[in-house]
């Protein structure tokens, strides 16, 4: 056999590899099938037994809206109005949509997002007077602005800039500043840098409750901003009464680019009941109107909603409340009231009798009400129609706006689409949906003469989501903790709950249960209640149901496994109070209430989130509780986890003593809804096999995301200490190194210069020049030629023939180890001096190295390996790594006297001790790091001397790069798996218990480890902006930022080192230092493959040859 066969590790029968793919490819299956299996089963989600709870008293009060912020995108390009299309064929022309948006309603934005591309220009209502000055505030509403940024119809946007505070319009004040020069040029500046910041195309003032002065100043304002914005081709709208009213209507008009009548309000909240808009009025308004006004520049804005009046014993009103179009039909619905069309005004109306006996009256406008004002308008040919407001309309309104003049049609009017909003019956923060929505159906009856709507009955209303609310309850209170468990809160939490014998439900994020199941059983064990709160905090109403479901799912199945119980009570991230104002939050409800579920709400909300003050967190609590108002508030909302939560816990004990000493009892979620801990937390039902799936999915995973961590922890603590380590010794050899006198070059012994070479003809004449012009004068140099095929030896004999120092050497191929034996049998010197062909010796080298053997304990010296091609990134990050690495660890062990490697390209042997070895071995591919070990285990001591330096070529390709380290690497596995009898062996306390675990630690196992820990990072960063971009307001970096400062720290650690590396060469390449932080990426991870790749080939009994090189001859001594 030659010594290729021999190799460590090679097993030339392939039994190895086919055994070694086998078991790996069975592991393999098993654990995709574990993993698919169990993925495969969150799509079918555990049923919950069936619970019964109380019915709900009816609540007929409006419900305010949740808010929810986005963060602000880039604003918009702005875009001017759209002209009129005036084709030959003039009645093809069409008006332009106009809709009013109002950001503080719910339904308006709901309306916003499912018709903004219908719309030529909307009208939000964001800017607001905020002083008689000039000042103005703007609404941030980045929902609204989002949506109207992407809207791929791109309509103009016309903010309304209004004088409205609470509800109220403020009169005195637009009169002051419309009669203050100054203030109404502060105004308009302020709007024109809102334009430019903001996109926007112009704005629509309406200004309201104005005096006669106010009125008569009105226009001067008007003409103003009409000239500050024409530049720029935006425009200035200007709203004003349809009847008139005492307005200067056509002055308006003249001031202003369009006038938009506001034809509603005939009968309002504060007068008599009757219709909003009758027929005959608008008819009667409107020919008035254009006696004046230039339908060209006038927009109708129809009304979308009406009135309910609450009457006196004697039929007078008492009051009216607007209410929009699904409020009207709902109120309808419920009292079983029967809606008819007034012959005259042709408004829809009916009356109904609460519960209390209060008698109602309701007007109100829907589609066909619009569709008769489209249709008396159209002849005019306005500018276009509006929409007063955007989230009240009967959904058919759409189907008639946006039509060519005297082109609108009733067709689509028949079916009312299904209710957008959400209706509430009962009282309390447990909700339950009882209602999904249904379409309605209407029939008409028109007028042969006129085309208009002259009759309509609604034969079947359209109805909305209903959830019924429970667990109102006098008295008592609901301590809830939100997104945990966490191991820094939930604990002192507990503490104090079970201190102060409290109970509260718990509302865990399923990712954190699965961290930390033992805090999950504590909770239930202590008298707590458990619900979820989906896997990772997504914003249900923005989450495709799939999702939902999934959410739901493997949250509900990991409590099972930790607990072998049921989850009962959900709660939705997100959710800001009791009530979710769109279908789209109520969807992702009526998924977990078909899986089982009860819904959660809350109305007293600490905001503890924000980190406030304990005492403001106590503040909040309390207050809600002592003035509940129109919703009185029973479950608080806390959080256990999510950000640092110190002020939560600090407030704790000061809330609770707060809500006893009001007289509250502290109950559970499930004591509020009349449930037992049983129905709460029911005991699971599960198959065992399903059950016992979950259990191995689940512990799967939290067995790898505990390794990942485990290993990125010990990765960094060992990293740290090996650095820390090996900067400390070699600081100590620095300080005690005592370099022995140089030999007198001319009369010192003879050594033998072994240059071992292969396909060399580019770089060996180099380096055998080099070595004769060595100061050593007493030297042979043997050109081993191992089998060349190219001109090598011709290069030597043309070279150096005349010089009876070179020997030239050739013999058939047969390996490194092998050439040099031969010619180590020939030498004739004292010590020899073994070479790479490609590296280039100073002059000095040689003595620097020969002068340590004065010392008859040292039985060989390791020189200093410099890299002589900076030419790219690629040999320039190696050069790092000689001078970083490899030589500040030479220089460590040093201090030790144990030396791991003496390099082939730089390294002097005493022969004798080559001879008792055995000479060079070849069963390894690292020959020079096999014998340095041996040579130790005879007894030897190995120096290293940094002034011998020696300039080798590096490869300067990746995949020479590869090639060569992969050889490194596979032969140190060799060299420290042959002598793995060494390991921890007293006989070499230094090589058993330092320098071989350090390679065994630093060089394989972490090495192979380090792709999963750069994982860990990378995936704690990925999860980390997702949670950003998921739920970004009460999304906290804590774990992304601490993973990172861990990582950091090892970085700058590994930094350092470096750093003490180059200051501790002479001669080091300090222009090549900014490459040094970079090459934790990309170059590390190039090292890291060509390991993992070293022990699979090593495990499979793979055979791993020498893997030549190309030479450039690019090496300098410098």
């Amino acid at each position: 056999m030659s010594g290729d066969d021999r190799h460590i590790f090679h097993d030339p029968t392939g039994k190895r590899r086919r055994r070694f793919t086998l078991t790996a490819g069975i592991a393999l299956s098993l654990a995709a099938a574990l993993v698919a299996g169990f993925l495969a089963t969150l799509a079918f989600a555990p049923r919950l037994p069936a619970v019964t709870l109380k019915d709900p008293h009816v609540l007929s009060a409006l419900h305010e809206e949740t808010v929810h912020r986005l963060k602000p995108g880039k604003p918009p390009a702005w875009r001017a109005l759209p002209a009129p299309k005036t084709p030959a064929a003039v009645g093809a022309a069409k008006p332009l949509s106009v809709g009013f948006y109002v950001p503080w309603d719910e339904d308006s934005r709901e309306s916003l997002r499912r018709h903004i591309g219908q719309l030529d220009v909307v009208s939000p209502q964001w800017v607001a007077m905020n002083g008689p000055r000039g000042q103005i505030s703007v609404d941030d509403d980045p929902v609204g602005a989002a949506r109207i940024a992407a809207a791929p119809n791109h309509p103009t946007v016309l903010p309304l800039v209004h004088n409205s505070a609470n509800a109220a319009f403020n009169g005195p004040m637009a009169d002051a500043m419309l009669a203050d020069p100054a203030a109404r040029k502060a105004l308009i500046d302020n709007l024109v840098t809102l334009a430019q910041r903001r996109g926007f195309g112009g704005y629509i003032f309406d200004l309201e409750a104005l005096s006669p002065k106010g009125l008569a100043n009105y226009p001067l304002l008007l003409d103003e901003a009409r000239a500050a914005f024409k530049a720029t081709g935006r425009e200035i709208w200007v709203t004003a009464p349809f009847d008139e009213q005492g307005w200067p209507l056509r002055r308006l008009q003249q001031s202003a680019d369009t006038i938009v009548l506001m034809a509603y309000d005939q009968h309002y909240g504060g007068g008599d009941p009757g219709p909003n808009a009758g027929q005959d009025w608008y008819e009667s308004e409107l020919d008035k109107r254009f006696t004046t006004l230039d339908p060209a520049r006038t927009v109708l804005a129809l009304g979308a909603y009406g009135y309910d009046w609450t009457l006196k014993a004697d039929g007078a009103a008492a009051g009216g409340d607007a209410a929009t179009f699904h409020e009207a039909i709902r109120n309808a619905q419920d009292a079983g009231a029967a809606i008819t069309m007034d012959d005259d005004a042709l408004n829809p109306t009916y009356a109904y009798a609460a519960d209390n006996g209060d008698r109602h009256v309701v007007w109100f406008l829907d589609a066909a009400t619009l569709f008769n004002q489209v249709k008396a308008t159209d002849p005019f040919r306005p500018r276009g129609y509006g929409l007063w407001r955007m989230g009240g309309e009967d959904p058919g309104v759409w189907s008639v706006l946006g039509q060519p003049y005297g082109k609108g049609t009733a067709s689509g009017l028949a079916r009312i689409p299904a209710g957008q909003s959400v209706d509430f019956d009962g009282g309390g923060e447990v909700l339950r949906v009882s209602s999904l929505p249904t379409p309605g159906k209407r029939s008409l009856e028109f007028d042969p003469d006129t085309g208009l709507i002259s009759g309509e009955t609604y034969d079947v209303l359209p109805s909305s989501y209903v959830i019924e609310r429970y667990g109102q309850k006098p008295g008592l209170v609901a301590l809830t903790f939100d997104d945990g468990p966490d191991p820094r809160w939930t604990p002192k939490i507990l503490d104090i709950l079970k201190a102060k014998n409290a109970p509260a439900t718990f509302f865990v994020i399923g990712q954190n249960m699965q961290k930390h199941p033992g805090l999950v059983e504590r909770e239930i064990r202590e008298g707590h209640d458990v619900g979820g709160h989906t896997w990772t905090h997504p914003n249900i109403g923005e989450t495709p149901l799939p999702q939902t479901q999934v959410e739901l799912n493997a949250t509900q199945r990991l409590f099972e496994v930790v607990t072998g119980r049921s989850m009962r009570l959900f709660r939705p991230p997100f959710f800001g109070d009791a009530e979710p104002s769109t279908p789209r939050e109520v969807d992702p409800l009526v998924i977990a209430q078909t899986l089982g579920y009860l819904i959660v709400g809350l109305r007293v909300d600490t905001d503890d989130w924000q980190k406030p003050p304990p005492q403001v967190i106590i503040d909040r609590a309390l207050d809600r509780l002592d003035h509940p108002g129109a919703n009185p508030g029973q479950i608080v909302l806390l959080h256990d986890a999510g950000g640092n939560r110190e002020n939560t816990i600090k407030a704790l004990p000061g809330l609770i003593d707060g809500i006893r000493a009001r007289g509250y009892r502290l109950v559970t979620v499930g004591g509020l809804a009349g449930m037992t801990p049983e129905q709460v937390m029911p005991k699971s039902e599960r198959d065992p096999v399903g059950l016992a799936l979950d259990r191995l999915g689940f512990g799967f995973f939290r067995g790898l995301n505990a390794l990942l961590v485990g290993l990125f922890v010990t990765a960094i603590a060992l990293g740290v200490a090996r650095l820390v380590f090996l900067a400390g010794l070699a600081l100590v050899h620095k300080a005690s190194e005592r370099t022995p006198e140089d030999l007198d070059p001319a009369t010192g012994p003879l050594v033998s210069v072994l240059i071992p070479c292969f396909n060399e003809e580019k770089v060996i004449a180099a380096s055998v020049a080099r070595i004769l012009e060595s100061d050593w004068k007493n030297i042979e140099v043997l050109v081993l030629d191992d089998g060349s095929k190219d001109r090598t030896a011709d290069e030597v004999r043309n070279n150096f023939a005349d010089d009876p120092r070179v020997t030239l050497l050739s013999f058939e191929n047969g390996g490194k180890a092998r050439a040099v034996n031969r010619g180590l049998a020939l030498a004739k010197g004292e010590f020899v001096v073994a070479l790479d062909a490609d590296t280039l010796f100073p002059t000095s080298t040689i003595g620097r190295l020969v002068r340590w053997f004065a010392d008859p304990k040292i039985g060989a010296v390791a020189g200093n390996a410099i890299v002589g091609n900076r030419l790219n990134i690629v040999t320039r990050w190696q050069a790092l790594e000689y001078v970083t690495a490899q030589n500040l660890e030479r220089r460590a062990l040093a201090a030790l006297g144990a030396v791991t490697v003496v390099p082939g390209a730089v390294g002097a042997w005493r022969k004798s001790v080559l001879d008792a070895l055995g000479g060079y071995p070849s069963d390894t591919l690292a020959e020079d790091q096999d014998l340095t070990i041996a040579c130790q285990r005879a007894g030897w001591k190995v120096a290293f001397d940094p002034a011998a330096r020696a300039y080798t070529e590096a490869p300067d390709t990746v995949s020479g790069l590869l090639k060569q380290r992969f050889r490194w690497s596979f032969g140190t596995l060799q060299c420290v798996w042959k002598h793995r009898a060494a390991l921890f062996n007293p006989k070499t306390p230094v090589l058993g218990f330092v320098a071989l675990p350090q390679i065994w630690l630093f060089q394989i196992l972490l090495a192979v480890a380090a792709p999963l820990v750069d994982l860990a990072v990378v995936w704690s960063l990925v999860s980390g902006l997702y949670a950003a971009v998921a739920h970004p307001l009460e999304w906290r970096p804590d774990d992304m930022v601490r993973g990172l400062l861990y990582w950091a720290v090892f970085i700058l650690v590994d930094l350092s080192a470096g750093a003490l590396g180059m200051a501790l060469e002479k001669r080091a390449p300090w222009a090549d230092l900014p490459y040094l932080p970079v090459q934790r990426f990309g170059y590390r991870q190039l090292m890291y493959y060509v390991v993992v790749k070293s022990v699979l080939t090593a495990v499979r009994g793979g055979r791993v040859g020498w893997g030549k090189l190309e030479r450039r001859a690019t090496a300098a001594v410098k």
